[in-house]
């Protein structure tokens, strides 16, 4: 009988921790999922800035040598 309570508790207890790990793994992975979102989409910003001014620079660049060798 007190084996028999004795596992019982130990179930109870295992039960407990089973249930607080998978609260805090599902904290963590949305804090984790949260975060590596905000990195990505800056990265993506940034990323699609620099691409707008290299554009922007190209054509600048090429403006600047249509006009000095086209005109003369």
């Amino acid at each position: 009988m007190r084996a028999e309570l004795i596992q019982e508790l130990q179930l109870l207890q295992n039960s407990r921790a089973n249930k607080i790990v998978d609260e805090l793994t599902d904290r963590i992975l949305s804090s984790v999922d949260a975060v590596n979102e905000k990195v990505l989409s800056s990265m993506s910003k940034r990323g699609k800035m620099l691409m707008l001014l290299d554009k922007r620079l190209n054509f600048s660049t090429l403006r600047k040598l249509r006009r000095k060798f086209f005109k003369a």
